[in-house]
């Protein structure tokens, strides 16, 4: 016995050395240099160097059922392995079937709901890898949001049916049902045909769409069977394109690497393409018929309108007589009921446990020293608060100040001191700076041409001097403050791998078909 306890110890301080050893390092092997500008060119001519399978399988697929280690480049025997996990749970589970993929909590009682949730998170598996084999090809900036529901699609579809023509089949495995929703369109524009010479219509039900082009029906049949294309391998969001998850990523960048302004609203933003965006949403806002507040969007309209005009409460809480507007409020609420605390604090020897995210990332923020936002009135002299809450009853008992046109709540927005004041004294205080630097560089401009005109008219007097004429063009300003965003020294953000977070990979693999477990 005391032999093998003695081995025993032996392997626990080498495996720790080797933990040890890797969290020294994991930071370094993570950390790549991040290439603003080569992400504003287009996708396509940046990865011309790169093969269809380096862009999509740079990484190895790994099996996260429980503790099984199982890793594969090959898809066929990954989405096997992963559904044999299903079916051995079917075999030994009879009333309820519960979901043993990491950091998922799914439970059913229909074995074919089960089946196809399982085949869906290797299918989501397999767009995080898309999307970590293009985060490493274009150095792009890492998502900051929380990893722990990279594994969560309870609000996605698994079981399908379609719906093209007469066509009724169900489908319970996402790769079947999109595989077989693309046969419809080979048979309806022939094979190996990119056009047709007249509009065809699409024939899903209740769709009066068109397409001449192959290309096109297929991202169109996408609308109809939720196919997507690529996801973050950090939180989880799929998107139907790669450069809807360059912009995903590109928009999570620190404020001192956005260098374009936004003339209307102040927001900075660090692709040009990203601000032109932007800008678009300024043009076609919508005005409200009953207030002065303007919509972006038909749906904020209709959520503005339900809050603040209609108030009608139709989701009734049973344990109370609270009564929400949406379905969403009242399962907020119904949080407050429940005694589980869901959120727990993941540092080392701290089992703080909270039951809203809001809570618990104001707790992370006190680990990592993060300064606490202040909030100043600008009626009074000075008068601040770490609290928006506390705020907002300064200005409604000692001031008696109005909620802005449209809105029920007051509205803050960060100085370029990084104190919050109220948005609309904010907005107007910049409104009147940039216009007094106008005209300073106006005046500027009119006494450089001045000295100029005078210099010619001593020259032409006196001696003619030959001397290249001054160029009073005014150069743009870059810098936009962005040194009061972060009043800590150094960088005291939390990266994501301060969460549970899939390393797996951020490990690239040499050979990608080859070695499986």
């Amino acid at each position: 016995i005391r032999a093998w306890l003695q081995r025993k110890s032996g392997y626990e301080k080498a495996s720790l050395g080797e933990l040890l050893e890797e969290s020294h390092h994991a930071d370094e092997d993570h950390e790549q240099e991040i290439d603003i500008a080569a992400l504003e060119q287009p996708i396509r001519k940046t990865l011309c160097q790169y093969s269809e399978e380096e862009k999509r399988k740079s990484f190895k697929y790994e099996c996260e059922w429980s503790k099984c280690k199982f890793m594969s480049g090959t898809d066929r025997k990954y989405f096997l392995h992963v559904e044999s996990h299903a079916e051995i749970t079917l075999d030994k589970q009879s009333r309820s079937y519960v979901c043993e993929w990491d950091l998922c909590d799914f439970l059913t009682v229909d074995r074919n709901e089960f089946m196809g949730h399982v085949h869906y998170h290797a299918y989501h598996t397999k767009l995080k890898v898309h999307g970590a084999s293009m985060h490493m090809l274009l150095k792009m900036p890492s998502c900051n949001n929380d990893s722990r529901a990279r594994n969560t699609i309870d609000k996605r579809p698994v079981t399908f049916r379609c719906e093209w023509g007469g066509c009724t089949e169900r489908f319970n495995k996402a790769m079947h049902f999109f595989h077989h929703a693309s046969n419809h369109l080979i048979d309806q524009f022939g094979p190996d045909k990119k056009s047709s010479r007249v509009p065809l219509p699409c024939r899903w039900s209740l769709c009066k769409e068109t397409y001449q082009l192959t290309q096109k029906a297929s991202r169109h049949i996408k609308v109809h069977t939720t196919e997507r294309e690529i996801a973050c391998y950090n939180c989880g969001t799929d998107f139907w394109s790669r450069v809807k998850f360059v912009d995903h990523c590109v928009r999570q960048v620190e404020m001192s690497l956005r260098k374009y302004k936004c003339t209307l609203c102040d927001r900075y933003f660090p692709t040009m393409k990203l601000m032109k965006m932007h800008r678009v949403d300024h043009r076609r806002r919508l005005q409200c018929q009953l207030c002065p507040l303007m919509c972006i969007g038909k749906s904020n309209l209709a959520r503005h309108m339900l809050y603040r005009h209609l108030k009608q409460r139709n989701f009734k809480c049973g344990q109370c007589e609270y009564a929400g507007y949406t379905k969403q409020d009242l399962n907020d609420h119904l949080r407050t009921h429940d005694t589980t605390k869901i959120f727990r604090c993941e540092e080392f020897g701290c089992n703080v446990a909270y039951k809203t995210e809001q809570s618990i990332k104001r707790h992370i923020s006190w680990h990592y020293n993060l300064p606490t936002p202040l909030y100043e009135c600008h009626l009074c002299n000075g008068k601040r608060y770490t609290d928006s809450v506390k705020m907002s009853k300064h200005f409604q008992f000692v001031h008696q100040l109005q909620h802005p046109p449209g809105y029920g709540r007051y509205r803050y927005k960060a100085d370029k001191d990084g104190i919050f004041r109220f948005a609309v004294y904010v907005q107007e205080k910049w409104a009147k700076e940039s216009k007094s630097e106008k005209v300073d560089e106006t005046s500027s401009c009119t006494i450089a041409v001045s000295s100029d005109e005078d210099d010619d008219g001593e020259s032409a007097t006196g001696k003619q001097t030959d001397r290249p004429q001054s160029n009073s063009t005014i150069q743009p300003v870059t810098t936009h403050g962005a040194a009061a965003y972060a009043p800590l020294k150094g960088k005291p953000s939390i990266k994501s791998h301060h969460f549970t977070v899939m390393k797996r990979y951020l490990k690239p693999s040499k050979k990608v078909m080859k070695t499986e477990n």
